[in-house]
């Protein structure tokens, strides 16, 4: 006889789920009797942390196209899930939140802590959520099940929570499970097609413009369109600027590609085309406020076409000429049938060269060895050491402004961020997820310090599960960004910012990973070029100078800079 574990885990792999990150609860036993007895093909990741086990199906979801899947306990486990949850929805990643809860009929103890661990976790998850619902009944888990997933990759796509209580998930079931629809086990679902009137009137607006250009976020990423996008790109000539989260869509080799447009891990060239622009094409974008420089671009005058899979989201944060409320991919196909014109590429690309050289220039010359080691140094070989397939995962704060800045996205090389809430101690567990959604890549993780901290224990499942992650570690013994915050802003007035030295390859190697220091500049690429040969989890901890900042605001101020080298001193 068969429990709802059972039933779960059979759908789960009718939707195609190989992998379900967690931490193990007495109340969630049936999913995990159930993965255990279809070894192997399907397997559970032990997270040490519930919300790096969101982190991880982040990570996952990102990287392989597909709805990642996690699991906690009921109460003080679920609740862990808030930060990636979040950071899954405003990012729009696919993800499906198994919850368990204690036995139903337990809820009139529920409130004020009446049982142990009660606790309502789904009014907690749910603003967080796209969707949240709790089993009724045993009978009921199929259609539950079958619900998540459509809403999940259905539309913008985000992150469900579904909550099993103990009893209704351990229950017998007779029958097979029921079968699914496979579509909704991976983004996009469905590809809705633009307006055609929409279509026409944005390619006239495009041929028509003197100075268009064309802003790319991840939702081209999850539409996989970068195909699409790069042959519009090239019949009409349109420089390509793209998000952080949208990084790679068009190769940042190509010579439209103007690489990222923001305040944070932004270039001169992407800023300077939009900024001219007289039309912009914006796709699977949210105008967020790195990209547009907290909301001073587009600019007025400027005639914006925004295409995206949610129409919610058009026209939410600014005035635009047309809408297509559309598939990434099939709006760009739609857009390169209707257009009749093509442009020589050569002026706009000649101009493209001439930009991305000085500010390649700019960034070798900030790269420079120096004592101590800057952050710049290390990004920059990473760059150059990396293979074509490898993954950069970035954790927030500088570390992604270096990643954005210096790896360079092209042909299978994928870096992605975590832009939904940019919260620290998301770039080890996405690279756990990463690392199982292609498995023959090098995955690189770039974090600071500060971030490191958040997520420690993770190290442990890299060796565990014996996952090829190299972990690069910027040690400048800082909270650098809210540092440099108050060098700008608050006269060098600084506080609660200092941390503690953390020798990261003792920590690694005491939870069974590769770990080693770097202090000497000279040493520096042998030690990140052996990191990347090893066959084993890697920790590389690089001390590095806290007077340097991945946001050219900070740059821009000579007294912030005095402050934070007179602190250093």
């Amino acid at each position: 006889m068969k429990h709802g574990g059972d039933v779960l885990v059979e759908m789960l792999l009718q939707y195609g789920v190989p992998v379900v990150f967690g931490l193990a609860g007495g109340q969630t036993l049936p999913l995990y009797d159930a993965i255990r007895s279809r070894a192997p093909r399907i397997r559970h990741i032990p997270m040490r942390d519930e919300r790096n086990a969101a982190y991880a199906a982040d990570g996952y979801a990102r990287i392989s196209g597909r709805v990642g899947v996690c699991d906690a306990t009921v109460g003080p486990g679920s609740i862990k899930f808030t930060s990636g949850l979040a950071e899954a929805y405003n990012s729009s990643i696919p993800l499906v939140a198994l919850v368990s809860d204690m036995p139903h009929d337990w809820l009139v103890v529920r409130y004020r802590g009446g049982g142990n661990q009660l606790v309502d976790q789904m009014a907690v998850l749910a603003p967080l959520c796209k969707w949240t619902a709790r089993l009724p009944t045993a009978r009921k888990l199929p259609e539950l099940v079958q619900r998540a997933f459509h809403m999940a990759a259905s539309g913008r796509p985000g992150p469900v929570a579904i909550e099993l209580p103990q009893d209704l998930f351990k229950e017998v079931q007779d029958g097979d499970a029921p079968s699914v629809e496979p579509r909704f086990g991976a983004v996009p679902a469905y590809r809705p097609a633009p307006d055609p009137g929409a279509v026409r009137a944005a390619v006239e607006l495009l041929e028509a413009a003197n100075r268009p250009v064309m802003i790319a976020g991840g939702g081209v990423w999850c539409s996989n369109a970068g195909p699409q996008l790069v042959a519009l790109a090239e019949r009409l000539a349109l420089p390509v600027a793209t998000t952080l989260s949208g990084k790679g869509a068009i190769s940042e080799t190509h010579p439209l590609a103007l690489g990222v447009l923001g305040s944070l891990g932004g270039t001169s060239a992407a800023r300077k085309f939009v900024e001219e622009a007289d039309v912009i094409l914006a796709v699977g974008f949210k105008f967020g406020q790195n990209p547009t420089y907290l909301w001073t671009l587009p600019t007025p005058g400027q005639r914006l076409i925004h295409l995206d899979i949610d129409g919610a989201e058009i026209g939410k944060v600014f005035p635009i000429e047309v809408g297509l409320a559309a598939d990434a991919r099939l709006g760009l196909a739609a857009l390169l049938e209707a257009s009749q014109a093509a442009r020589p590429i050569e002026p706009v690309a000649a101009r493209i060269a001439h930009l991305k050289a000085e500010w390649q220039a700019n960034l070798a010359a900030a790269a420079a060895a120096a004592q101590p080691i800057k952050p710049q140094q290390v990004a920059a070989l990473l760059n150059e050491l990396a293979g074509p397939d490898d993954i950069l995962v970035c954790d927030a704060s500088f570390a992604s402004g270096w990643g954005g800045m210096y790896f360079e996205a092209r042909d299978n090389r994928r870096v992605i961020f975590p832009r939904g809430m940019a919260g620290l101690g998301w770039g080890l567990p996405a690279a756990i997820g990463a690392q199982l959604a292609r498995p023959a890549s090098n995955v690189i993780v770039l974090a600071g310090d500060g971030a490191m901290t958040y997520c420690l224990g993770e190290l442990a499942t890299l060796a565990q599960e014996k996952l090829n992650v190299k972990v690069v570690v910027l040690n400048n013994s800082t909270m650098g960004w809210i540092k440099w915050e108050q060098a700008v802003f608050w006269d060098g007035k600084f506080q609660s910012t200092d941390l503690s030295r953390v020798n990261f390859a003792v920590v690694a190697q005491g939870l069974g990973c590769a770990g080693w220091q770097v202090s000497d500049p000279a040493g520096l690429r042998e030690a990140l070029a052996q990191a990347l040969a090893a066959e084993q989890p890697v920790v590389v901890d690089v001390e590095t100078s806290a007077s340097e900042a991945a946001v050219p605001k900070f740059n821009e101020s000579a007294s912030a800079r005095a402050y934070m080298e007179a602190d250093a001193a």
